[in-house]
């Protein structure tokens, strides 16, 4: 059989899935003739024609030390998997079909390596620095995956690597499009277990003080929480002793008069410290919402004659942004904290007012510091991830620096700098966030100016 044909630029299109892309091959004109025992047994000629084909993908050593991704020409397709005419229809000879197929097999077994398109390169030593803290944008294994839509539009190609050294791959390779909003060309992601272990879980550490062997982080529930019987001193609270009745005291009073019916029967002066302990924190990352729920547990009253306990709990709801006037990353409320509380004693006894002043103001500072513990923790998840610390000090950062947002220039060029997506340029964040529990920057890939 011989043939001669002139093919066409080589297109993505929709189709084949995880590691199997869908290529048109268009050929602008395509003819040949089979001959047997020297005679001709058939002739054939199309002017266009459109072959698909299956083809597999492999990261192969490239300039400056990157991996570039390129066709597998080791990994062949066995057989076309259409062959159309210029009106998208199959071809009317079958006989004309099994000789092109069978033609173009071949041709694509022994010439596959010319096709040398690099799809995207990566640098397994991308020059991050050699700060530590950025290891997690260094890649060490490198693997790729497709998800096809029903259109070009709505497919992806995406790029996963492992990173700070760990050299086992996943056991699926797989990315969700849902990560990259509307409006948005390309997203960069770390996965949800990346982001609880290495940022969210040593945020709340930092945060409210708890050794790591305390706190217990599952990666399967995407949830941080204090173990159950563990409590942890929070800073202690001074309290002034009161010249008399305060409107925080009457206000308490009113809200627990139950507790008192004849004050002074007995008289006991308030402490001027007060230590309230952490008794319960649950952590969850749900979608796009951080949920936490924290108690707390102070004794405001411990004498012969019994001990009076202020409870307080929290929740709060908090998600991530981006501030894209300044590049930064931002946090807010999904809906407003809830702050609960009440008391318990030991013995039934009346409390006089001094020590529903005590209670009142133990009780206004716990919620504040639960609160703001909240938006803290987020903040230092954030800043975390916005410097690349895993163990961002949150020890000596101010209660009035806690809406300064972190600027993220750092993290999108140690998130972009290992991969380069063949003729575009510098990625422009325009999205952050979470989704399903990843944190997530979105946004454009500039068209490199040096393409034409």
């Amino acid at each position: 059989m011989a043939v001669q044909a002139e093919f066409g630029s080589w297109q993505i299109t929709v189709g084949g899935a995880a590691n199997i892309l869908m290529f048109d091959v268009p050929l602008s004109h395509i003819r040949g003739s089979v001959t047997k025992d020297r005679q001709t047994i058939a002739q054939f000629s199309y002017r266009p024609l459109a072959a698909r084909v299956q083809l597999v993908l492999k990261f192969v050593n490239g300039k400056d030390k990157s991996h570039d991704l390129v066709v597998d020409p080791n990994n062949p397709p066995t057989s076309l998997v259409s062959l159309m005419d210029a009106n998208g229809h199959p071809l009317p000879s079958a006989i004309d079909k099994a000789f092109i197929t069978e033609a173009l097999t071949t041709w694509l077994n022994g010439n596959l390596s010319e096709f040398n398109h690099v799809f995207a390169s990566v640098e397994l030593d991308p020059g991050v620095g050699s700060d530590t803290q950025w290891a997690f944008c260094k890649p060490s294994v490198v693997a790729y995956t497709y998800v096809s839509g029903s259109s070009l539009a709505d497919s992806y190609l995406g790029i996963l690597y492992n990173t700070a050294g760990k050299s086992t791959p996943g056991s699926v390779t797989q990315i969700d499009p849902s990560f990259i909003p509307a409006g948005c060309e390309a997203a960069f992601m770390l996965s949800p277990t990346m982001f609880i272990t290495d940022f969210l879980g040593p945020a709340t550490r930092q945060q409210f003080g708890i050794q790591a062997e305390s706190l217990k982080v599952d990666t399967s529930q995407l949830t941080v929480a204090l173990n159950a019987g563990e409590r942890v001193a929070l800073p202690e609270i001074p309290v002034e002793e009161p010249a008399g009745p305060s409107r925080v005291g009457v206000l308490i009073a009113g809200v627990l008069q139950g507790f008192f019916e004849a004050a002074g029967k007995v008289f006991v002066h308030p402490k001027k410290v007060y230590q309230s302990y952490l008794i319960d924190l649950q952590i969850a990352v749900q979608n796009s919402v951080i949920k936490t729920h924290a108690k707390t547990s102070t004794i405001v009253l411990e004498e012969f004659f019994g001990t009076v306990t202020a409870f307080n709990e929290s929740q709060s709801w908090m998600t991530f942004g981006l501030d894209a006037s300044h590049q930064a990353l931002t946090y807010t409320n999904t809906q407003p904290s809830i702050n609960n509380h009440h008391t318990e004693q030991s013995k039934s006894f009346t409390i006089i007012q001094d020590i529903l002043q005590a209670l009142g103001i133990v009780t206004i500072v716990i919620a504040a510091v639960l609160t703001d513990g909240a938006a803290l923790l987020a903040f230092g998840a954030l800043s975390g991830v916005a410097s690349g610390s895993a163990q961002w000090a949150l020890a000596s950062l101010e209660s009035d620096h806690k809406n300064d947002a972190p600027e993220i220039n750092k993290l999108v060029s140690n998130l972009t700098l290992p991969v380069r997506w063949s003729s575009t340029g510098p990625f422009a964040t325009t999205q952050a966030g979470l989704h399903q529990g990843g944190f997530f920057l979105a946004g454009t890939i500039r068209q490199d100016e040096k393409q034409t």
